[in-house]
């Protein structure tokens, strides 16, 4: 290798988005908005969304198969979905367990092991999403559910944050190798109501100019895991899919300017 091989300037490649958000507020339907889309399904869900996909995928190696049809086969897809992540850490569990006769749990399995076996997993994922990235130009998203984690902070008291529902090792694989992490979830503001003698916290919806109340966080706090590596992109966006994906594009390729005459 010489000199010559340095790389310079913006290079554009396929996006990775890790989306996460509460049962019911629009994750698939976010997502289905994406580049020419192909959804591998592992949990079932996608009945009344009109988009292409595999089905319903009963097992780990059928998730693995479908993505190794994606980068054999030929196609137009520009994206490719997993609807969910965290019901394929269930897929991959379940397969951990076919080793070990009688377990019913990774906890069953002494010294972590079960644990551990599910990184290699994931990791032959993450490898395939790779190649179809650079192979096929094929951008990923990757779809959770969300649940409340404590965060034991050393510098002051323990608080709550929502993240991924995802084993800590696995999220903490999926969540460095995303560009992008979007918290899907209602805008509301809380105030206090007068309840007899006392008060009480009533929460309310905040709805835009177009009667959506639907937000999606682009930048961590200490109350949700969100990230963004490209800088052009909002703290926060409603979730509307078709303006999120619109957007993200024109910054990986942005528009060439006409030359002034």
């Amino acid at each position: 290798m010489t000199l010559s091989s340095i790389i310079k300037g913006i290079q554009p490649e396929p996006f990775r988005l890790l989306i996460h958000g509460t049962e019911g507020i629009g994750k698939s339907t976010f997502a289905s908005c994406a580049p020419d889309p192909i959804f591998l399904q592992t949990e079932d869900g996608l009945g009344q969304i009109n988009v292409p996909k595999f089905p319903l995928a009963e097992s780990f190696d059928a998730v693995t198969d479908n993505l190794n049809d994606l980068l054999k086969e030929k196609h137009s897809y520009q994206t490719v979905v997993i609807d969910s992540v965290d019901w394929l850490e269930k897929l991959a569990v379940h397969k951990v367990l076919e080793g070990f006769k009688g377990k019913t749990a990774l906890a069953e399995i002494d010294y972590g092991k079960g644990y551990a076996l599910l990184i290699p997993l994931f990791e032959a994922v993450i490898d395939r999403l790779n190649q179809l990235r650079r192979e096929r130009k094929m951008n990923v998203v990757l779809i959770a559910h969300t649940k409340m984690e404590k965060i034991e902070d050393p510098s002051g008291t323990a608080y709550d944050q929502y993240a991924p529902r995802l084993d800590k090792r696995i999220n903490g694989i999926v969540k460095e190798w995303s560009d992008i992490i979007g918290f899907a979830a209602h805008s509301i503001v809380k105030t206090e109501e007068k309840d007899g003698f006392s008060k009480r916290t009533v929460a309310k919806s905040i709805k835009d100019k177009d009667g959506n109340d639907r937000v999606l966080f682009l930048e961590s706090n200490p109350a949700i895991v969100a990230k963004s590596r490209y800088a052009t992109l909002p703290a926060k966006m409603p979730l509307d899919g078709d303006a999120f994906f619109t957007a993200l594009w024109h910054i990986i390729y942005p528009p060439v300017k006409a030359a002034k005459k």
